[in-house]
């Protein structure tokens, strides 16, 4: 049977599941008339939760995604919610334009994120969409990337998919370079330390260089956890998806579900 594009445009806008997601947009990037359209619908996306942002424009992943759906990850979505009470805290590591960080902002009245995103192109449209959401006084965006060593470190920039954009691997060339925090040293300067509920990470691979930098704020706060975890990604950087999650089940963590390229976890201990 064959689809029009303008038919699953609006079918994809009502989809309720995970599954169908990729396989609805991968069939549109591969067909240059239907991703050039979907392209071309500007930069400026009403998402499902109710509150515009701004996407990247052009043949983008992650922005095609929030054009053709109006979210991204649902599960993720519903766990982040579940954990950050109205007046908590967020912290989005790897925010890209910001779905997460404007989502909890707008939902939960009196949070406070904090959202990181070291591409300056990137974080330059997530500044506006906080702007555009009248957000400010909620959504702090940090212009820094987290890891296990401070300093300015290369960026390796991906031109399809900015979800790919990461810290370059040891050794290995970046086309930027961009400023690197070690979160415990970088939080410690906040006084009072305001509460952070719920972690969301996802830094292409490096997830486990930042979380050796955040062990004493994870032991002290004990928030949730959802973390990216790819074996591929994570090999770049010395690692693998079991160790990262050993890593954090030392922590005194326990999983919350099962994983589905992110991994969820809450402390075992209020």
């Amino acid at each position: 049977m064959k689809i029009s594009f303008s038919v699953l445009r609006r079918f994809a806008r009502l989809w309720p599941l995970v599954r169908g997601r990729d396989f609805m947009l991968r069939n549109i990037l591969c067909r240059p008339a239907w991703r050039d359209a979907l392209a071309g619908e500007g930069s400026q996306v009403p998402t499902r939760a109710g509150f515009p942002m701004k996407v990247n424009p052009g043949n983008d992943f992650i922005s095609m995604g929030l054009k053709l759906f109006g979210n991204i990850e649902p599960v993720t979505e519903a766990f982040i919610l579940s954990h950050v009470p109205e007046g908590g805290g967020f912290a989005d590591i790897g925010a890209n334009v910001g779905y997460f960080s404007l989502l909890v902002a707008a939902k939960r009245p009196g949070s406070h994120v904090q959202a990181f995103e070291p591409n300056p192109p990137i974080a330059s449209l997530l500044e506006e969409s906080v702007a555009l959401n009248g957000l400010t006084d909620r959504v702090t965006v940090n212009r820094l990337a987290v890891g296990n060593q401070a300093g300015v470190l290369p960026f390796r920039l991906h031109d399809t998919n900015t979800g790919h954009s990461r810290l370059a691997a040891d050794g290995s060339a970046g086309d930027i370079e961009v400023p690197v925090v070690v979160w415990d040293a970088w939080w410690a300067q906040k006084q009072p330390e305001p509460k952070i509920h719920c972690v969301k990470m996802d830094i292409e691979g490096a997830e486990l260089l930042a979380l050796r930098g955040m062990k004493a704020f994870f032991q002290r706060q004990k928030p949730a956890l959802v973390v990216e975890a790819y074996d591929h990604q994570l090999r770049e950087f010395g690692c693998t998806a079991a160790e990262l999650k050993q890593f954090i089940l030392d922590l005194g963590y326990q999983e919350a579900r099962p994983a589905d390229g992110n991994f969820y976890f809450i402390h075992s201990s209020p």
